[in-house]
């Protein structure tokens, strides 16, 4: 009776502490995670959550604890981290952000699950092949693997920009497009961003992408500051105009 009773006990010890392993880790993919972090979330948060620049949109780090799943569903209101669910205008299945949960549990593990490099296009010069690689890691998530957009308002396609360096650099007010450039805050040197134009240069833009693109914030923002600088020269002719006048 004794020894059923200890075995009873084992069994049972043995059940909780793979209940709690399971609770600790959840039921997700860490693999299948790892390769949705690389694509949607190092561009901000860095391979283990480490924050890549002073800018707020890169400094804050992923928090690990059981609101996790909500921040990336819902995204953080008034800040630049949109919702990622499906139910929130994003590209995420909740499965997919359970695998994500799942994943970043294991960066306190001794070996942690790591994070796939982006596949570069063969047939690139030197410079839009590296342009690739940045692009690939810093912008695919939002925008698409060649700026195409993911079908959501809040990941948009890029487009043919006036300067497209602008938006790259400065981000967009209001929106959840961050400054990348490290004049304003962001990781990315000049020499990198300019590498990352190089290779948006490479695509085969269709009239319905250009559309679209123009739609979104990014291509009001543009819009708006074509403007602006029309409104400028604007301004600027009717002040030569009447010195011309007066000096008469």
């Amino acid at each position: 009776m004794a020894k059923r009773v200890l075995l009873l006990a084992i069994v049972g010890l043995a059940v909780l502490w793979g209940g709690a392993l399971a609770l600790a880790h959840g039921d997700g993919d860490p693999a299948h995670g790892a390769a949705l972090y690389a694509e949607n979330c190092m561009a901000c948060h860095g391979p283990q959550g480490e924050s890549r620049a002073d800018h707020a949109a890169f400094a804050a780090a992923v928090r690990y604890d059981v609101s996790f799943e909500n921040v990336v569903a819902a995204g953080v209101r008034g800040s630049y981290m949109p919702g990622w669910s499906l139910e929130h205008g994003g590209p995420l299945s909740a499965e997919d952000i359970a695998d994500l949960s799942t994943f970043v549990q294991t960066w306190g593990e001794h070996a942690p699950q790591p994070v796939p490099a982006p596949e570069v296009p063969d047939g690139l010069d030197a410079q839009a092949s590296a342009g690739a690689a940045l692009y690939l890691t810093n912008c695919a998530g939002c925008h698409g693997p060649q700026g195409e957009g993911r079908g959501k308002a809040q990941f948009p396609p890029i487009g043919e920009y006036a300067d497209v360096l602008a938006v790259a650099r400065r981000g967009v007010s209001g929106s959840a497009m961050p400054p990348f450039a490290q004049a304003y805050d962001g990781p990315l040197t000049e020499e990198e961003l300019t590498s990352i134009l190089a290779y948006t240069r490479t695509w085969e833009r269709t009239p319905e992408m250009v559309a679209l693109a123009a739609e979104g914030p990014q291509g009001a923002a543009m819009l708006i500051l074509l403007i602006g600088l029309g409104a400028l020269g604007l301004v600027a002719g009717i002040m030569l105009t009447a010195r011309l006048e007066s000096s008469q």
